[in-house]
């Protein structure tokens, strides 16, 4: 066979292989591009259904997919197209595919959250039916007949405990003493909720470890979740609004009433693009809104979360639209998935086995625990834990919005927060206040500021007569917090 010839069959042969590849690919990109049509329908559903994305955005999108599509029908359509030109078209799609994907994961994530953490719920309580540890009594059958002393019980618990078994209750003043007549044996049974069972363990030494409980009632609080904003001028369609932080005093189920440890109040102005934090020590001694007593701000989330919400707008003079619960299982969970945080310390000092020396300190989820809520390392007490709290919540925003931490993250974040996060925010807010800053990528301006007082020992309405360690408000530093509230609101 001559040369010409040969060379003749085989560019026929290889024509007829390109021909047969190109078959091939096109039936493969065919099966892509319909799983890119599919996979471009669930994303656009997902967006849409989040709205959290301003109406320029999407439609600079959907310009820009249309844009792509007609490029990639073009580029094989064409009569002549290269295999090159068809690889190339195939490698973007796959691509596209894949972004498209990994973008609805992340959105597809959000949407549960939301769904989960906005959902209107009922906070709970556990009554605890104590004895002393020698005692007899193992089971609620047991005490039929017997005298049960406790403080401040609710009457339908006390009438569903009745409805299993007949026993005399008798109400106490104080209810340290209903703990302390437990273990010098005066008494022999009590009914306690769980908030005031960890309170006279406080109180009492060695009070958990001598005493057993024998049954427990959970009661469902008559107390709406919901503020109500009708009144208010405030709110985050407005673009001026405040926002109360609680972290409650409890871990595991974040519907559980408890203390009111951390208190801050965010206030919040979109227009100007200011953030004012302010913190209120634990401790100080506030009216209760519904009940017109003296009592320790902490001990307000006894009462629910709105009663502490209300007392807080009394203090400060302020309309307070919405809140954020959290509880310390969250503290432990986020820092741990963010992998550590660098928080920083004003003074050297150890607690729990953890270590802190003055100046930035990489901790854990659990260091991180123990660095909120310690007070006794210090001179300044409940004002240092405050401030402390503070450099925690400063230091998770920091990593959080770093980029990386973001975006290789964030799934892991809204699972942290999953169940140990609450609030009344509406999903409609939330996707205002995102557009918002979407449309307005300008900087935060945060600032803080911390309410001071003068310690004092008093009785509560919590805990009756006792006296215990309470800060007397400074009505000059009040009186700041005020003006500073009001500057940021713009009033």
């Amino acid at each position: 066979m001559s040369q010409g010839k040969r060379m003749k069959t085989e560019n026929a042969a290889t024509s007829k292989k390109r021909r047969k590849d190109n078959k091939a690919l096109g039936t493969s990109f065919k099966l892509i591009a319909f799983a890119y049509v599919v996979i471009t329908i669930i994303f656009y559903i997902s967006i849409l259904k989040m709205n959290m994305l301003p109406g320029w955005v999407i439609a600079i999108f959907t310009i820009a997919e249309i844009v792509f599509t007609l490029a990639m029908v073009v580029g094989l359509i064409k009569k002549h197209r290269t295999y090159k030109l068809t690889v190339l078209c195939f490698i973007i799609v796959l691509l596209v595919s894949g972004i498209y994907i990994y973008v609805t994961r992340y959105v597809l994530a959000t949407s549960n959250f939301l769904g989960e953490v906005l959902k209107e719920f009922a906070e709970t309580e556990d009554y605890y039916i104590v004895v002393r540890k020698e005692s007899s009594y193992s089971k609620i059958e047991d005490i039929a007949n017997k005298d049960v002393y406790m403080f401040q019980v609710a009457d339908d618990v006390k009438s569903k405990i009745a409805n299993k078994v007949s026993i005399t209750f008798n109400s106490k003043n104080n209810l340290t003493d209903i703990g302390n007549d437990l273990i010098q044996k005066n008494i022999d049974v009590i009914l306690v909720s769980s908030t005031q069972y960890n309170m006279i363990s406080e109180e009492i030494k060695d009070f958990k470890t001598d005493t057993k409980i024998i049954y427990t009632e959970k009661h469902e609080l008559q107390t709406s979740t919901k503020t109500d904003n009708t009144a208010s001028k405030y709110s985050i369609k407005s673009g001026k609004f405040n926002v109360y932080i609680s972290g409650i005093d409890t871990s595991g189920n974040i519907s559980n009433v408890s203390r009111s440890d951390a208190n801050i109040l965010a206030t919040v102005n979109t227009e100007t693009h200011e953030v004012l934090l302010t913190s209120i020590p634990r401790d100080y001694y506030v009216t209760l809104h519904s009940y017109g007593a003296k009592d320790k701000l902490t001990h307000s989330g006894i009462y629910g979360v709105n009663e502490t919400v209300k007392t807080v707008e009394d203090l400060l003079d302020t309309d307070i639209n919405y809140y954020v619960r959290v509880n310390f299982t969250t503290v432990i969970k986020l820092v741990d998935k963010l992998g550590g945080i660098e928080v920083y310390s004003d003074y050297d000092f150890s607690r729990d086995g953890y270590n802190f020396k003055k100046g930035y300190n990489h901790i854990n989820g659990a260091a991180a625990l123990v660095f909120s809520r310690e007070r006794y390392s210090f001179a300044e007490g409940d004002n240092q834990r405050v401030k402390n709290q503070q450099h925690v919540i400063e230091a998770v925003i920091k990593k959080v919005l770093n980029s990386t931490t973001l975006l290789t993250k964030y799934t892991d974040i809204l699972e942290a927060l999953k169940g140990s996060f609450q609030t009344n925010i509406a999903q409609d807010d939330i996707s205002a206040l995102v557009k918002d800053q979407i449309n307005n990528m300008s900087s935060w301006s945060v600032k803080t500021n911390s309410l001071t007082g003068t310690g004092a020992s008093s009785s509560t309405y919590s805990m009756g007569s006792t006296p215990l360690y309470v800060m007397v408000p400074s009505s000059t530093s009040v009186n700041d917090a005020k003006d500073k509230i009001d500057k940021v609101l713009g009033e």
